[in-house]
């Protein structure tokens, strides 16, 4: 049975409809809620059991480091991750902490994206065991203001207008994601609660009842696509 760990750091960001996907294959989901959690002494070392590792988001940044010991610790563990050859996947923050495990910047991006935006799939992704099978160009659900340079070695799978680095491949088994497939109705709400204050401040021009209707046009769409990125995904393990 495949073990997959996943660092989640808010409780509202969890997997999503990527967790379906997961459970249909019999996988263990052991969620570590990072933020109040002491990962001093965990491993995902060679020994540890572990398959794979999914890092989501959440509205730290990836630079807090001295301030949020967690995320300190998250850098090691995915250091040791890729160290190990463990699939790995991060999504959003997860992204950019893998990024910045890598080698890279991570820094504020010109503008948030907040709510439903183009994403445009490079020719890289023709032969992407997760990404193979998408459209080139698909309605795609963000939440974030930091961005990260390319990897060294890295593949560049993705891109939006504002942010070019929204996709890559480090080797065959590790993935960052800018952006979140995973979000479900439930999820879009809760998010919408939770980060109300912050939409209205960034100064973007979608409110809260465009992202609502954008949201119900596009998620069945986009809760297939999450299947199709999960499915790839879990394909690594084996």
């Amino acid at each position: 049975m495949s073990k997959i760990v996943v660092f989640q750091h808010v409780p509202h960001e969890g997997l999503g409809s990527f967790a379906e996907v997961f459970q249909a294959h019999q996988a263990e989901l052991h969620y570590r809620p990072v933020y109040r959690e002491d990962l001093s002494r965990v491993s995902l070392g060679k020994d540890s059991g572990v398959s794979a590792l999914i890092v989501m988001g959440g509205p730290m940044s990836a630079n807090d480091e001295e301030a949020l010991p967690f995320i300190r610790e998250e850098l090691r563990l995915i250091e040791e991750a890729l160290a190990a050859g463990l699939s790995i996947l991060g999504v959003c923050l997860g992204s950019q902490l893998l990024a910045k495990v890598l080698g890279s910047r991570v820094y504020p991006g010109q503008q948030k994206e907040i709510g439903w935006y183009p994403l445009y799939l490079k020719e890289a992704t023709a032969h992407d065991p997760l990404l193979k099978e998408l459209p080139r160009e698909l309605a795609m659900f963000q939440w974030h203001g930091e961005t990260f340079d390319l990897p060294r070695d890295a593949t560049l799978l993705a891109s939006s207008k504002l942010y070019p680095h929204q996709a890559f491949r480090y080797g065959d088994k590790a993935y960052g994601f800018q952006f979140h497939p995973e979000m479900t109705s439930a999820m879009v709400k809760e998010w919408l609660n939770e980060g109300k204050a912050e939409l209205r401040s960034s100064g973007l021009m979608p409110t809260v009842p465009d992202i609502q209707r954008q949201s119900e046009e596009n998620l069945g769409h986009l809760n297939r696509v999450a299947k199709k990125i999960a499915e790839g995904f879990f394909s690594l393990l084996a």
